[in-house]
């Protein structure tokens, strides 16, 4: 039985890798099956982070030296072939971290734990990104609504398209707090609190993008 703890607030001793905690092997610490518990329930309400689902692409840093949270990036050589030096040490710590992964694969990559209650969250906003990415379908949609958004609104809103969209989600499905500060402090206008007709566009596209996944999974069966 997991002891009662604060999933906020506790520290992880050790942070342990997504496929390493999905596996068959022990896992570090009991708590580990609690978060993982979280992310099966969570996803399981987050159509669009289900879809692009794999333990194997989460790549959990062993240090918290990023002021993010968590990165994707579709091809790792991008990181790799950088001129920034932040990239490219961050290339080296997933490779070496985590030797499933090649230089052209896709990567999430953690600077917080993910086996916190907030860690969960980071890798459901983290795998939008990427179904947004590798769906041809969804991408093509998120590139026309991020074209009308950027006549409509301009550069500074409509350029944030795709990561305005993604934090409406880390709202509608989790309620995440973190969301909402950002949605309502990262422009001058408010985004979650005012500008309904922006908010109920938003909601438009998430539901479009929702049945689009829907009729995929029909497709399939």
């Amino acid at each position: 039985m997991v002891d009662d703890i604060d999933t906020q607030t506790e520290k992880v001793l050790e942070p342990i890798q997504l496929y390493d905690a999905s596996g068959p092997q022990p896992l570090a610490d009991e708590r580990n099956n609690q978060f993982l518990q979280e992310l099966f329930d969570k996803k399981a309400i987050d159509p669009i982070a289900n879809s692009a689902y794999d333990v194997k692409s989460v790549v959990q840093s062993k240090k918290d030296w990023l002021s993010t949270h968590g990165l994707y990036t579709s091809d790792l050589s991008t990181w790799q072939d950088s001129d920034k030096a932040l990239y490219k040490k961050m290339y080296e710590d997933v490779i070496k971290t985590s030797p499933r992964l090649s230089e052209k694969n896709k990567a999430i990559y953690m600077s917080q734990p993910w086996n916190t209650s907030d860690g969960v969250l980071t890798v459901l906003h983290e795998l939008r990104h990427k179904a947004f990415d590798e769906n041809l379908v969804l991408s093509r949609v998120i590139k026309k609504k991020q074209e009308v958004m950027l006549e409509k609104y301009g550069k500074t809103i409509g350029g944030k398209y795709e990561e305005i969209l993604t934090r409406f989600m880390d709202v509608k499905y989790h309620d995440d707090e973190k969301a909402k500060k950002w949605l309502r402090t990262k422009f001058t206008a408010n985004l979650y609190d005012k500008n309904e007709s922006f908010q109920h566009g938003i909601y438009e596209d998430i539901e479009q993008i929702e049945d689009i996944l829907r009729l995929q999974q029909e497709e399939k069966q």
